[in-house]
């Protein structure tokens, strides 16, 4: 908890960055939420899945796949990444797929606009 209240959930997060996007998204671009959440066996669902995925005109064919942390989560071994979400990771490495792991609200939109989701 901060000085400013408690830290906000990965939902609100979440929420914040794609309210983000659709207010100052680039032409041509796209931020989605990949439903997934809680895909503990699930019939159609994977753990580890990422949060959002991102597309945009500088990706061009690539897709960015976004993780979303809580700002404290960053201390954590693994910076709060499930063994599922390490292994996607890993896969994404391994192909050269872009993938972040962004902490709070501020960092995964200064990804969207390094990556040219948002103006």
């Amino acid at each position: 908890m901060s000085a400013a209240g408690p830290e906000p959930s990965e939902k609100e997060i979440q929420a914040a960055v794609l309210d983000h996007w659709r207010a100052a998204r680039v032409p041509g671009s796209l931020v989605a939420a990949i439903p997934n959440a809680g895909a503990l066996g699930q019939s159609g669902l994977t753990a580890g899945l990422p949060d959002l995925l991102v597309m945009s005109p500088k990706l061009g064919a690539r897709t960015l796949f976004l993780e979303l942390k809580r700002a404290g989560r960053r201390s954590e071994k693994f910076g709060g990444l499930s063994g599922d979400q390490r292994e996607f990771r890993l896969l994404c490495e391994s192909l050269n797929v872009p993938h972040f792991v962004a902490y709070g609200r501020d960092e995964p939109i200064a990804v969207l606009r390094a990556w040219g989701a948002i103006r």
